[in-house]
């Protein structure tokens, strides 16, 4: 029966070692494909995670996740400007163009803009599963993946009107949002930021925290 390991420990614990996968496997006894499924799901039996346990002189309970002190968190939040402004703009396009006759070259280009931006950043969508922090635009563009071991702290932030919606760099750190001023900022260990734009951020900063826990 397959059990629920802390994929993001273990791959801490490999990689502490400078070990390749290829060796953990070698090492523990192990195939390469069930290590590779613990680091990346945390899907292996019970044996399996004992004998990673043994390699990494451990407990075994450690490798396992304590029942209910984590659940993963997955949040999408509309991107309210881009839905309401996208039209408005689409509108004026038109009404210009009854009076001036654009070309309409130049009218399917700035429709095909404006669609993909439309869909692009109509939301975003944030999880926090038992090894990683996920994010991503629309339908699934520009997704980005940031493992829990290089997060530092993280905190409740409120940002300035101009930073606007979109993807852009702000110091040292990159800035996410789709909408409203509300954002998590999640201090890196290397000492950049990366900041989250999310309509309940209390909620993801508690996620975040949980995450952590369970994988120290």
């Amino acid at each position: 029966m397959d059990m629920k390991a802390k994929s993001s420990l273990i791959r801490k614990y490999r990689t502490d070692r400078l070990w390749s996968q290829e060796q953990l496997a070698e090492i523990s006894g192990l195939g390469l494909r069930t290590i590779q499924r613990l680091e990346a799901r945390g899907s292996g039996s019970q044996e399996s995670i004992k004998a990673l346990a043994a390699v990494f002189e451990v407990e075994a309970d450690t490798l396992f996740w304590r029942d209910g002190a984590f659940q993963s968190y997955k949040h999408k939040q509309w991107g309210l400007v881009t839905l309401v402004l996208m039209p408005v703009i689409a509108a004026t396009i038109l009404i210009i163009n009854e009076s001036f006759s654009l070309p309409s070259a130049g009218i399917g280009v700035l429709f095909g803009v404006l669609t993909l931006a439309a869909i692009t950043f109509s939301s975003m969508t944030i999880e926090v599963n038992e090894s990683e922090i996920n994010w991503y635009f629309g339908p699934g563009l520009f997704k980005k993946s940031l493992p829990l071991e290089e997060v530092g702290q993280c905190k409740k932030v409120k940002n300035p009107l101009w930073m606007g919606i979109g993807i852009h760099a702000f110091g040292t750190g990159w800035i996410y949002n789709v909408s409203g001023l509300l954002g998590v900022e999640i201090e890196l260990k290397g000492g950049s930021f990366i900041r989250l734009g999310t309509d309940e951020p209390n909620y993801l900063v508690q996620a975040i925290e949980d995450a952590k826990n369970n994988v120290e």
